[in-house]
């Protein structure tokens, strides 16, 4: 809803703040409304119903009648949605270029997350795997655990190799989510003015989750060895200090290094879409 929000403040950035441009503002988000809780209720995904609405109201040169408003015939005219077909023609000043429209630049930053999602988690995985051979180790060393040495140590060999296997499977998972968007680096593409507009305002307010999970990333990571200095200070030559302390390091510093490549997986992308022109 956030997206419907900042797509309706652009098309009317440019109109001026009368009582009749705020009461027609004010119809068209309770048409916009209406339809996209219409289509989450009939089981469409977010990214679908955003699209259908937008290409159902995102014209104000069709809707003006409507609403009762003359818009600035020298302001740049928007693309025409279709929501029947996800490659919209292009104006005339576009000739040449693929256009990217809104619901495809909102699919792109959405398999793009998705795909970061995944590529974190590949990576925080092939980090945890270390930590099982230690923490077998160690439990193997534990006084009334001893006569079952063997049983950990081949348990956390074991995790070893499923946790690096995960992690792999995971990373490779993430390069095919974003497969299909390949022509966007490879062909002349170009986005619209609203699209562009749309996508400047998503970025701004991703910026303080960027920030947020930067920075808990990076703190997850420095602090990865206070553990081990913890646990050493106050147990001396145990399970805490020799095993759990050290697999610790591979633990935090697993999770800090995910939110570090997480973090800007959006912003990235917005990156990538401004770049269109």
């Amino acid at each position: 809803m956030e997206v419907l929000k900042n797509y309706l403040e652009t098309m009317f950035a440019k109109m001026p703040e009368t009582e009749d441009v705020k009461r027609a503002k004010q119809e068209l988000w309770s048409m916009m409304e209406d339809k996209y809780n219409e289509l989450i209720a009939a089981g469409k995904q977010e990214n679908e119903a955003i699209g259908t609405v937008i290409s159902e109201f995102g014209n104000l040169d069709e809707l003006s009648e409507s609403l009762g408003l003359k818009k600035n015939e020298s302001e740049p005219q928007p693309v025409e949605f279709n929501p029947n077909r996800m490659h919209v023609e292009a104006p005339a000043n576009y000739a040449g270029k693929r256009l990217v429209s809104v619901d495809e630049a909102l699919a792109y930053v959405s398999d793009v997350t998705t795909s970061r999602f995944l590529l974190g988690l590949g990576v925080m995985f092939c980090i945890f795997a270390p930590a099982g051979p230690i923490l077998g180790s160690g439990l193997g060393d534990v006084f009334f655990l001893k006569l079952l040495s063997g049983l950990f140590e081949g348990i956390g060999v074991a995790l070893l190799f499923v946790l690096a296997g995960v992690g792999v499977g995971f990373i490779v998972l993430s390069s095919a989510r974003t497969r299909e968007w390949k022509f966007i680096k490879k062909k002349s593409c170009c986005i619209d003015y609203d699209t562009r507009d749309m996508v400047k305002n998503e970025k701004e307010l991703n910026g303080v989750k960027k920030s947020l999970m930067l920075s808990l990333g990076v703190v997850l990571c420095c602090i990865s060895c206070v553990p081990v200095v913890f646990f050493g200070i106050l147990f001396d030559g145990n399970f805490f200090s020799e095993a759990l302390g050290p697999s610790m390091i591979f633990l935090l510093t697993g999770i800090g290094v995910f939110f570090i490549l997480f973090s800007s997986a959006k912003d990235d992308a917005y990156k990538k879409l401004l770049s269109l022109g």
